[in-house]
C-alpha cells in the first residue's frame, strides 16, 4: 500500500508533526518495536499512544478508509472499555493483544513484577492474528531492575509487538532504552490553537474556551479533564487562592490552607505527586504576577483570578517573586529528597 490508502482518526488537536508520523509508519508499513512519548503532562500523550494502538489493532478489511473504524471486533472492545460505567474496567482487562501498566498510587517506581508480566503477556502468540501492543506509563518511574528487566526485551524485538513508553522527564529513562527506541517530543498547543479546537470540536461557550485556553496553558488533555470534571477544575482554583492568599494571612492561616489541599489518607506517593502538582500550580501565579508586573495582560494563565491577582501584585515586589520562586524550586528539590510532601509546601508559606 502507498502512504495515501489510509486515513486517521487522531484523539485530539496539536502535535501534527507526531500523528503525520506515526500515519506514515502505518501507511508504509515501517512501524517501529518501541517508541518513548515524552514531554510534560496533560499534552495528551496517553490518549495518543490508546488512538495508535486502536489504529494497529483495528481489523478493518480495507473498504474504509479511515483508522480505526470503529465497528470491527478490535474496535468493538476498546468501545466496551470507554462507555463502562464502573470506572473500573480497564481497556487491556477485556482485549487480549493490548496491555498497559503505570505506577501504583503506593508505589514510588514500577516494580520488575509488574515488567515481567507486561513481558510476559507481549510474548503470547496474538488473539486476534495480529499486533501485540504495550503501553508503559510513567516509564520514567522503572525501578532499576524493571528498566534492565525491559532492555532486554527491546534488544531482541519481536515482530509485530509495539511497546510504548510515556514520560514526562526522558532524562530519567537509562540511556540504554532510549536509544532502542523512536522518540517522540510532544509540544503544547498555542492558547488560541486550544481556543479553536474548544470552541469548534468540544462546541463550548466562547467565554469558557477563552478561560480554559489561557488555563491550561496549551495543554489539551487538561482542558478536556477540566471540562468534563468540575470538581477536578474547583480544585485547581482552590490551589491558586491558596497561594494567592497567603500574602494577607498569618503563619497558621497559611498552614490551615495548605492542608486542606491534602484529603485524608493519602498514601506518602500520593502525597509527593499531589504537592508537585500545587508546586506547578503556584509557579504560575508567580509568572501572572511578573507579567502583570510588565503589563502583559493578554499572556496571564489564572486570568480567571485577575482582579484578586491585581490587587495582590501590588504589595509585591520582584526580589518577592524571585525569593518565593526560589522557595518552590528548594521545596521540589526537597520532595524528590523525600521531605514530607506538606512539609515542603509549609515551607514555602514560610517565605512570604
Amino acid at each position: 500500500m502507498n502512504n495515501t490508502d489510509f486515513t486517521f482518526d487522531w484523539p485530539l488537536v496539536g502535535n501534527q508533526h507526531i500523528t503525520e508520523y506515526l500515519g506514515k509508519c502505518v501507511n508504509n508499513k515501517h512501524v517501529s518495536g518501541a517508541y518513548i512519548f515524552s514531554g510534560p503532562d496533560n499534552l495528551g500523550k496517553t490518549t495518543l499512544a490508546k488512538s495508535f494502538a486502536k489504529i494497529l489493532l483495528c481489523k478493518t478489511e480495507g473498504a474504509d478508509k479511515k483508522l480505526p473504524c470503529g465497528r470491527c471486533s478490535s474496535c468493538r472492545q476498546f468501545k466496551d472499555s470507554s462507555q463502562n460505567n464502573s470506572g473500573q474496567t480497564e481497556i487491556s482487562e477485556i482485549h487480549g493483544d493490548f496491555h498497559i501498566i503505570k505506577k501504583a498510587k503506593d508505589k514510588k517506581n514500577i516494580s520488575i513484577e509488574q515488567v515481567r508480566e507486561f513481558i510476559y503477556s507481549l510474548s503470547l502468540s496474538s488473539f486476534m492474528g495480529g499486533y501485540k501492543i504495550g503501553i508503559i506509563k510513567h516509564a520514567d518511574s522503572l525501578s532499576l531492575s524493571a528498566a534492565n528487566a525491559l532492555l532486554k526485551t527491546l534488544e531482541e524485538p519481536k515482530s509485530k509487538v509495539v511497546i510504548i513508553l510515556i514520560a514526562s522527564d526522558m532524562d530519567n529513562l537509562p540511556a540504554t532504552i532510549v536509544s532502542r527506541s523512536q522518540i517522540l517530543r510532544f509540544n503544547p498547543l498555542g492558547i488560541e490553537a486550544l481556543y479553536d479546537y474548544l470552541v469548534k470540536a468540544r462546541k463550548i461557550g466562547r467565554e469558557q474556551a477563552k478561560e480554559l485556553s489561557r488555563v491550561c496553558l496549551g495543554r489539551p488533555a487538561l482542558a478536556i479533564k477540566f471540562l468534563e470534571n468540575s470538581e477536578t477544575y474547583d480544585f485547581y482554583k482552590q490551589q491558586i487562592e491558596t497561594f494567592i492568599d497567603f500574602k494577607e494571612q498569618n503563619i497558621n492561616e497559611r498552614f490551615s490552607g495548605i492542608n486542606n489541599l491534602f484529603a485524608p489518607k493519602l498514601s506518602n506517593q500520593e502525597s509527593v505527586k499531589l504537592a508537585r502538582r500545587i508546586l506547578q500550580a503556584w509557579q504560575g501565579v508567580l509568572r501572572d504576577y511578573l507579567l502583570l508586573e510588565y503589563s502583559f495582560n493578554n499572556l496571564i494563565q489564572n486570568y480567571i483570578k485577575f482582579d484578586k491577582l491585581k490587587i495582590f501584585k501590588a504589595r509585591i515586589s520582584v526580589f518577592d517573586i524571585l525569593r518565593m520562586a526560589k522557595a518552590i524550586r528548594r521545596a521540589e528539590k526537597n520532595i524528590v529528597a523525600n521531605v514530607n510532601p506538606k512539609l515542603a509546601l509549609e515551607e514555602v508559606a514560610l517565605a512570604f
